[in-house]
């Protein structure tokens, strides 16, 4: 794939993956806001909108890994990345028929494990991408964030006035968009193999210096799981209306945006792992004005801090990850840091916040995620402790 990722490349290819991107998160800007608003207004309880709401974290844990090598040993991301869209479109088709609780879990299940492999795979591709003399990854990466925020505000008004069931309608047409978006990618060129296969895969992942900075990931990310699953639930709860929860999702997104076309300039002068570990410092803190107050004026900060605890952090991260598993290596990378963070991470919190929710209240909740968010904060000072080339890591990219 270097052949073409050069300094030569067209511009349709950074083009089409930042159409991936934007396809991918409008489908997340319906169904973070909204589609536990459906589960609820379905009669399900909050244990069982806990137990869906993991089942995208779940196979975000188990199946990515796969994929990520399949794409290294044989060199065709883009193959994967239709045929995984293509099968998540089928699949979310059934989550409308699905009446009863394990309708819905098994109707869940199949679209969150055959639409998990495609993103880290465009995201090794981006990076690749920035690499070789291209847009910066944020700058890619964006559209999603823009696409997110627009799905997020204009899905509002139409859940308000039709219900939440509509939302499943607008995201199964986002879906489509997304397979048309992947067909778009290009063609790779020469196939990647890597060295000592498997097995070196696992050495790789058991070195000190990746443990730390993969555990620190999945607690960032656990530390997310009240938010993800019940802030809508929690805000709609508290007398807001549709219409300013999806505004809400908005300005953290917006936030989001502007912070990934200034991570080129942040990262360049702080680097990776200490950018994370601001980034989650600062979730910590956002964690507990959630726990304190529901006003208007502090969710909106709480909301503003989304621009470092998720899109300064992530993208600090997948630049991390680039440079941890080399070039070889770059789809399992960014796989298994997904299927860390993302997977195991986003199933920690949300499970954690299901099995809770009834019996304490957001309240605590958002207060133990903001102890889970400081002790990531602290695994990336002992992991930058032990890699100091961390602090300048990804410069060559950006």
């Amino acid at each position: 794939m270097r052949d073409l990722f050069s300094a030569s490349m067209p511009l349709a290819v950074p083009l089409a993956l930042g159409l991936f991107y934007l396809t991918s998160f409008a489908v997340l800007g319906v169904y973070l806001p909204y589609f536990n608003l459906y589960l609820a207004q379905g009669g399900f309880t909050g244990l069982q909108i806990g137990v869906v709401s993991m089942l995208m974290p779940l196979s975000g844990a188990l199946v990515p890994p796969f994929g990520g090598f399949l794409a290294d040993r044989i060199g065709r991301r883009r193959g994967l990345v239709i045929a995984s869209s293509v099968m998540a479109l089928l699949a979310f088709g059934l989550v409308p028929l699905a009446r009863t609780f394990p309708a819905m879990v098994a109707a869940v299940a199949a679209y969150a494990a055959l639409r998990s492999p495609a993103l880290p795979l465009i995201e090794a591709s981006a990076v690749e991408v920035s690499e070789a003399g291209g847009p910066a990854y944020g700058r890619m990466r964006a559209w999603g964030s823009l696409a997110f925020i627009v799905l997020a505000l204009g899905a509002g008004p139409l859940v308000g006035a039709r219900g939440a069931r509509a939302a499943l309608g607008l995201m199964i047409v986002l879906l489509g968009l997304n397979v048309l978006s992947s067909l778009a990618l290009p063609v790779e060129g020469l196939r990647t193999h890597p060295r000592g296969g498997p097995a070196g895969l696992r050495r790789l992942v058991r070195k000190p210096v990746v443990l730390l900075f993969l555990l620190a990931c999945l607690l960032s990310q656990a530390s997310h799981g009240p938010y993800y699953v019940f802030y809508s639930i929690h805000l709609e709860a508290s007398g807001y209306p549709p219409e300013a929860i999806g505004a809400l999702w908005g300005i953290a997104v917006a936030c989001e945006i502007v912070a990934m076309l200034l991570m080129p300039s942040v990262l360049r002068r702080v680097g990776t792992l200490p950018t994370m570990g601001v980034s989650a410092l600062l979730a910590s803190a956002r964690w507990w004005i959630c726990a304190a107050s529901v006003a208007p004026g502090a969710m909106i900060v709480a909301q503003v801090l989304h621009a470092a605890t998720y899109a300064a952090f992530h993208v600090a991260a997948v630049t991390h990850t680039h440079h941890l598993f080399g070039v070889e290596r770059r789809s399992s990378g960014q796989a298994i840091y997904g299927s860390a963070t993302y997977g195991a991470g986003n199933l920690l919190g949300m499970l954690a916040s299901g099995l809770l929710y009834d019996r304490v209240g957001m309240a605590v909740l958002f207060a133990g995620a903001a102890g889970v968010a400081l002790a990531s904060a602290l695994l990336i000072a002992v992991a930058a402790r032990r890699e100091p080339d961390g602090r300048v890591a990804g410069r060559s990219i950006l």
